[in-house]
């Protein structure tokens, strides 16, 4: 089967243009340049990451506690790359941008095709796996200029876009229990999340959601 890396990354374009916009809004109307801007998507580009910035450095925040803030806020990525540290042990050069490029939607994607990338061979998987990542990017870079000319250009409502984000997350999630061999993993998972949606405080729920996914990846394969 022929894998187009601009079509597996469909679901990404839908969501990452509008969300991605949402951002370039922000950012303009915070009076952010157009160079600021670009270089947050190229440099930064951590999604909720760079909405948390906007915010910091409009609160005149220093610079240790805009990279603490944002130090915990990307943490989760560090596990992203132990997931997938076979995978891109073989691959070449191409290795480091993908590590850099695994945002939260990147990730999802790769791990939904694992299966059919492992039969390719080695410099085809590392391509296919870069430009996944490289397209991903560029998707949120358009949608952040886009974003960033329409603030300043067009006065609209624009509000309930970044909804865009959950609607990614909703598809990328489906796509996983599909592929998944151990659906009752991600089922757990997801009764874990509204657990805590209910009975934890919001400020919370992220790291509760984090710690006992980290705990249930040490200790709990086996019952699971």
């Amino acid at each position: 089967m022929k894998t187009n890396p601009f079509l597996l990354s469909l679901p990404v374009l839908i969501a990452y243009i509008p969300l991605g916009a949402a951002f370039g809004i922000l950012a303009a109307s915070r009076d952010f340049s157009f160079l600021e801007l670009i270089l947050s998507s190229l440099i930064v580009y951590a999604g909720a990451g760079q909405f948390a910035l906007v915010a910091l450095i409009d609160a005149k925040a220093g610079f240790f506690e805009v990279f603490f803030a944002l130090f915990l806020l990307n943490f989760r990525h560090f596990f992203y790359t132990l997931s997938l540290l076979k995978e891109l042990k073989e691959l070449n050069c191409l290795r480091h941008y993908i590590m850099f490029a695994l945002t939260d939607e990147s990730f999802a994607l790769l791990s939904t095709q694992k299966s059919r990338l492992q039969n390719l061979c080695l410099k085809k998987k590392s391509f296919i796996l870069f430009l996944l990542c490289f397209l991903n990017q560029m998707y949120w870079i358009i949608g952040s200029v886009l974003g960033f000319l329409f603030q300043k250009n067009v006065r609209i409502d624009y509000s309930g876009i970044e909804f865009s984000l959950n609607a990614l997350f909703i598809v990328l999630s489906y796509e996983l229990y599909k592929q998944n061999p151990n659906r009752r993993i991600l089922l757990f998972s997801c009764m874990v999340s509204l657990f805590a949606l209910i009975c934890v405080d919001k400020t919370y729920m992220f790291a509760f959601c984090l710690g006992f996914g980290i705990v249930l990846f040490l200790f709990g394969k086996k019952y699971v």
